[in-house]
């Protein structure tokens, strides 16, 4: 016998399903001129690569003296360990025999989701201010080697960072290591291979790369001048330093990145998974939930400090948040339906970079 209920009892069932977050802040994307031989299949705007054989499949040579540039670089990307899971590929196009600025390049690349870091390859050092201007305004970092002493990116960015390739003193570009132009590549596929405030870009070991024997005259002017370098430390080869050039340390920037995708994308899912969230201070407190299952994730990261003693034992937290109380809201706002006045603040956990120990020996 059919069930007739539904004469009497009528159940509609919806499937809330919430946003799928698209943004990324683990992959790379190799950006540069295309093969020198035409390829076999038109190049998307944009690639995804899993390994290296299936870029030099769709026309890249990796190695000797053909060798792509982007096809280096993908190689030096697939010899970290771990390998990345995926890269990411941009290649310049040609118009009237002429490629393309980078940016041009970019701008079309940003189409495409799932990438976060820009790694230039052969790409003339003359646009790297023009890419570390562009990548200012968005939620990308920029990264390059350079192979002079000084790095050529003159300005005060957040989002770019330069690694110096040389081996020694008396390099010129022509006498570094071919893999060396892309230190920067290796350090970025090393790096992003953490999860996203649970890195330093310091003390990093990588695979392909020679170890610069520099002096501490131009280490220390890499360092002041918030550049990059790798280097050898009690026979281990690693990355030194770690920082924008504004001096703001790369995992920092990387992990507010993250943290302000992630308390959006909450938030967000929190006003569409439910019919209406009211404007009072029950719905505020949701608001509030979401902030803090957000600042808790990122503490779980080792993006936010974990809650501590101080001193006097005083409990520090990691964060606070505060949100306005409904009472408090004028009619005008709540007629607006735009809820304002929600903050929190966090202390960053950094990263210990230096040790210094002082001691006394006494009889």
């Amino acid at each position: 016998m059919a069930n007739n209920l539904s004469d009497i009892v009528t159940v509609n069932v919806d499937i809330a399903s919430p946003a799928v977050d698209s943004a990324s802040f683990d992959n790379l994307l190799i950006v540069g001129p295309g093969p020198k031989v035409t390829p076999p299949q038109p190049l998307p705007d944009v690639g995804v690569y899993t390994e290296l054989p299936e870029v030099t499949a769709a026309g890249f040579v990796s190695t000797g003296a053909n060798a792509d540039p982007v096809g280096i670089a993908a190689m030096i990307a697939f010899s970290q360990n771990p390998k990345p899971a995926q890269i990411y590929i941009a290649v310049q196009k040609v118009v009237t025999s002429v490629v393309e600025p980078a940016i041009d390049t970019l701008t079309r690349a940003l189409e495409t989701s799932g990438w976060y870091v820009i790694c230039a390859a052969g790409i003339d050092p003359a646009e790297y201010e023009p890419i570390a201007a562009w990548t200012e305004a968005q939620a990308k970092l920029f990264s390059y080697t350079f192979l002079t002493q000084t790095d050529p990116v003159g300005g005060t960015y957040f989002r770019s960072h330069g690694w110096c390739g040389l081996v020694n003193d008396l390099d010129i570009a022509s006498t570094v290591p071919i893999a060396n132009a892309y230190l920067h590549v290796a350090a970025v596929a090393k790096c992003l291979s953490y999860l996203a405030g649970s890195e330093t870009w310091s003390f990093k070991q990588l695979g392909g790369i020679t170890p610069s024997n520099l002096s501490g005259t131009l280490k220390k002017a890499l360092v002041d001048g918030h550049s990059n370098y790798f280097a050898q430390y009690a026979g281990r080869n690693i990355t030194m330093n770690g920082q924008v050039r504004t001096g703001e340390w790369i995992d920092v920037v990387r992990g507010r990145d993250w943290l302000q995708n992630d308390m959006q994308i909450r938030l967000y899912n929190l006003l569409i998974m439910n019919p209406k969230i009211p404007y009072t201070n029950s719905g505020i407190s949701l608001v509030q939930s979401e902030m803090i299952a957000s600042l808790k994730e990122a503490r779980d990261r080792g993006i936010v400090a974990q809650d501590e003693y101080g001193g006097d034992g005083a409990l520090v937290p990691g964060f606070t948040t505060s949100v306005p109380n409904s009472l408090d809201i004028t009619a005008t706002q709540k007629a607006s339906r735009i809820l304002s006045g929600c903050r929190f603040s966090a202390r960053l956990a950094g990263a210990i970079h230096m040790v210094q120990v002082n001691g006394t020996l006494t009889y």
